[in-house]
């Protein structure tokens, strides 16, 4: 196609893939304007187009797929000019592969998960550190807690239990901090009940995780990625 050639209404699927020049697109879209009929079939295949799997790993396809799609619908090539003909293509095109996307996409999460679930069974989780939490508010004498660095295979998980601390009100939060070579790492924020009772666990995804002490701050809200309230807890 050269940059005056006009289009029809067939080249409704390169458009709607994005299989199409910069110039073949703006050409379809003048076509658009006038053509009504083109109009109504692009929403309702787009409708269906947006349905499809999202956030898929890309893979290699046969090079002949359209082909094979072609064939197993019946159609060997796409009419020009028969609309009722260009409507079945297209929205058989797009559910075949839609349900072809679907079922790979499916059978892949589902050997991914039990792969992983496979493993963890494999590897049954292991504290491998243990941190006890003192008060450092004077304000919270009897505030004390522990801080337990479990490991589950590849995984890691920090579970801190809390008590003897003031009941959070509003928007205020407790924040756990992971300090290592004098930097803080933000470890998750939690309220605390009426009895100055609270809980937090939070997943770290690193291969190893180095710990060298762990405070709590009371902060205004739970949004802040550096301390900002005062520290109340510390290992």
């Amino acid at each position: 196609m050269n940059e005056h050639e006009p289009v029809d209404c067939s080249f409704i699927i390169n458009y709607l893939t994005g299989e199409c020049t910069e110039l073949e697109r703006a050409s379809y879209e003048r076509h658009l304007r006038t053509c009504v009929s083109c109009q109504e079939e692009l929403r309702e295949l787009q409708a269906v187009w947006q349905t499809l799997p999202f956030h898929m790993e890309e893979v290699e396809v046969p090079a002949d797929l359209k082909q094979q799609v072609m064939r197993s619908i019946g159609v060997t090539e796409p009419p020009k000019r028969k609309r009722s003909f260009t409507w079945l293509y297209g929205t058989a095109a797009v559910i075949v592969l839609g349900i072809m996307a679907g079922t790979w996409w499916n059978y892949s999460e589902s050997a991914r998960s039990k792969e992983a679930a496979s493993a963890l069974l494999r590897n049954p989780a292991e504290v491998v550190n243990t941190f006890t939490l003192k008060s450092a508010d004077s304000s919270m004498p009897s505030a004390l807690g522990t801080a337990w660095i479990v490991q589950h295979g590849e995984a890691y998980n920090v579970v801190v239990n809390l008590s003897g601390l003031k009941e959070t009100q509003g928007d205020w939060a407790y924040q756990v901090w992971l300090n290592h070579n004098g930097k803080k790492y933000n470890c998750g924020t939690l309220r605390v009940d009426d009895k100055g009772i609270g809980v937090l666990s939070y997943d770290v995804r690193v291969k190893e995780l180095h710990i060298d002490s762990i405070g709590v701050t009371l902060e205004p809200d739970p949004n802040g990625t550096q301390p900002r309230g005062k520290k109340v807890l510390g290992s």
